[in-house]
């Protein structure tokens, strides 16, 4: 892949969305009043005007399928930005899920460790909160990753939420690292570059609380599913044959 021409400096806000007109235009507005310099919507073929409203809020908007369409359709969250991760111009890249409705001080506490120039990623460490205000803890995260990762990664046992999207990372880091096509993608990354960088260039700052959607129980399994299979792959385990593409190059 050839990178898109890109500015010395800055941060990129990258939103994945599909059918989050009720929650892009918030998310948007945040990520401006944040101090991005680029704000980048992925679009994966939403149904109602998501792509409108987060025009109308000032981002740009791409369709990850027009994005190296010889690959065919995207399959999958990590996918789709991959293929949007050349589109970037910021030394600085965030990726903050699309349908976040109470999200504190999120993108400025997510990319604060990146200051320090021994830090290389950084993931959130958040409050998810039910529709009713009250915490609660992303059952595949409690259930599947860390205890997996308690026993073959213990390194980043401490990660309170290795599952998160929201992220922040130098570019040139994003650039280097495969990208899981599906579910495997947070975890994968977060693994990748530990075994690249080493556990302290990883940040996980405190960035408070976020409500964001909720999936089925099929989504669930499926989701904890992928997560399995990825962290045995980094493991040198994985003995199931992977349900979707393998890993993109890096970029």
């Amino acid at each position: 892949m050839e990178d898109a021409p890109r500015s010395p400096s800055g941060l990129s806000v990258v939103i994945p969305a599909r059918d989050e007109a009720e929650t892009i235009e918030g998310v948007v507005a945040h990520a401006l009043a944040s101090g991005a310099d680029q704000v980048l919507v992925v679009d994966g073929r939403s149904t109602d005007d998501t792509a409108e409203r987060a025009r109308i809020a000032g981002a740009t908007v791409v369709d990850p399928d027009a994005l190296h369409p010889e690959l065919g359709p995207t399959v999958g969250k990590g996918d789709a930005l991959w293929r949007a991760l050349p589109q970037t111009t910021g030394d600085v890249v965030a990726f903050v899920d699309g349908d976040l409705t109470v999200f504190d001080e999120l993108i400025p506490r997510l990319v604060a460790p990146l200051r320090d120039e021994s830090i290389v990623f950084s993931k959130a460490d958040i409050r998810r909160l039910d529709a009713s205000g009250h915490r609660r803890f992303g059952r595949v995260s409690q259930f599947t990753a860390r205890p997996m990762l308690s026993l073959l990664f213990p390194e980043v046992a401490d990660v309170t939420e290795p599952l998160s999207g929201q992220v922040a990372a130098r570019r040139e880091v994003l650039v280097s690292l495969p990208f899981e096509p599906d579910y495997g993608l947070e975890i994968g990354m977060l693994l990748d570059v530990v075994a690249a960088h080493g556990r302290a260039a990883v940040a996980h700052p405190d960035c408070g609380r976020i409500l964001h959607g909720e999936q089925t129980d099929g989504d669930l399994e499926a989701m904890a599913r992928v997560v399995a299979r990825t962290i045995l792959d980094r493991a040198g385990l994985r003995t199931a044959p992977r349900d979707l593409r393998p890993p993109h190059a890096p970029v």
